[in-house]
């Protein structure tokens, strides 16, 4: 929420006040992964913590960023790497962003990045919550649905 932030009554969101809440999202979402879920070769990791939080509010959006850096180096050439963004509980909608999903900086030309929307309602599709072992019910497609499942790889 919101509420409480506009410290200094202007009716708008200085960055200082964005700053605050991004410091508060990123210490109390860990309980919730901060709604990431990383593969290393086919595990589910736990979450490394997050680093430059920041909050952005454009066009009536607020838009919640921040990195998650491995604690150990994971070479895409030689193990498969992927990651979902999702919170199970409905509450939050998490969207890759329409023209940058994705930004793979510092990596070789030659490494490659595939998002896919996860179609848990078509016949033989799988549930995004079994397939990162959350603790949803199998049957469980509403948020999922809309899930995006980034796979990277690298050849070379």
């Amino acid at each position: 929420t919101t509420d409480g932030l506009d410290t200094n009554g202007n009716g708008k969101f200085a960055p200082a006040e964005l700053q605050t809440l991004a410091n508060s999202f990123a210490k109390n979402l860990k309980e919730f992964r901060h709604f990431t879920f990383i593969e290393i070769a086919g595990r589910l990791i736990d979450n490394p913590t997050p680093a430059n939080a920041r909050a952005i509010v454009k066009d009536g959006q607020l838009t919640f960023a921040f990195r998650l850096p491995l604690t150990k180096p994971v070479d895409p050439a030689r193990t498969k790497i992927r990651f979902t963004s999702i919170d199970p509980s409905y509450y939050v909608d998490i969207s890759p962003a329409a023209a940058t999903p994705v930004s793979m900086v510092g990596a070789p030309k030659h490494c490659t990045h595939a998002l896919a929307r996860v179609d848990s309602t078509r016949p033989g599709g799988y549930n995004l919550s079994t397939s990162i072992r959350m603790t949803a019910p199998a049957d469980d497609v509403l948020n999922s649905t809309n899930a995006a499942v980034v796979e990277v790889s690298c050849k070379g």
